[in-house]
């Protein structure tokens, strides 16, 4: 058995419930196409405050060096997920691990495997929320990189796409730090950085993208809008039910779900 150490953070400055718990989770995330595998958990008492210590043990044996790996970590109040973390936390780095979690802004039921997804009524307000579809919605375990994401909305709408056609979608390379995807008529790639900061989310931006020049029967313009969204990004967000939110500064631009 080995051990991972580290600390669990939020910046708000708020005290938890007292039934609150923060959750740790290693998770196997190798597999695009189906949700991520726990290896190992660990529950911590909220009440205190953070920083939260944690310490996970795990079987060395069931660690495959081909394989990508993450820490995930969640805090829950009365069957209500509070606070998750948004980006990708390499278990075997430098340590300490450090992980900071981000207040989910309407505290939703917290999903489990047996159970179906809790209904979502967004604010009045048209806060992120809004934009979601719970249908069509992926695993709370989908990850920025290494997950194929389709196109869901873009500046605010729905993307309606004729039977039989291909979605616009969108996938990221951590290791080779490349993106590309389908933009409706042409496949694109280019690169993308997470180095930097935003106040609004996890830091995002898209390098050049390059297509290929096939010509379309029907430009209805939906790729260049796109392809255009992409280029304005500065940030994203993982929602509690599974979609990825892009989005230039407050401004969520295009929302995806990952495909199945």
């Amino acid at each position: 058995m080995a051990t991972i150490e580290g600390s669990v953070m939020y910046r708000e400055r708020m005290r938890l419930p007292p039934n609150a718990q923060v959750e740790v989770e290693l998770q196997d995330i190798s597999l695009a196409d189906a949700p991520a595998q726990t290896l190992a958990t660990v529950l911590l008492p909220g009440d205190a405050g953070p920083p939260y210590t944690f310490h996970i043990e795990y079987d060395q044996d069931r660690i495959d060096e081909r394989h990508r790996y993450a820490l995930r970590a969640e805090i829950h109040a009365g069957g209500k997920l509070l606070f998750t973390s948004t980006e990708h936390i390499d278990p075997f780095g430098e340590a300490p691990i450090n992980i900071l979690v981000s207040r989910v802004p309407e505290p939703v039921a917290a999903q489990t495997p047996n159970t179906p997804d809790a209904p979502h009524t967004p604010d009045a307000l048209h806060t992120p929320d809004a934009l979601h579809t719970p249908d069509t919605a992926a695993p709370a375990t989908a990850t920025l990189e290494g997950t194929r994401w389709r196109l869901q909305r873009l500046d605010g709408e729905a993307v309606a796409m004729a039977e039989g056609s291909k979605p616009l979608d969108l996938l990221l390379d951590a290791k080779a730090q490349k993106a590309g995807g389908f933009s409706g008529c042409n496949r694109f790639s280019g690169t993308y950085s997470r180095e930097g900061s935003s106040e609004h989310g996890a830091a995002l931006r898209f390098g050049p993208l390059a297509g290929t020049l096939m010509a379309c029967a029907e430009d209805t313009g939906l790729e260049r809008r796109y392809l255009d969204a992409l280029g304005a990004v500065d940030n994203f967000r993982l929602t509690p039910d599974g979609h990825l939110e892009l989005a230039a500064g407050p401004e969520v631009v295009a929302v995806f779900s990952a495909a199945p």
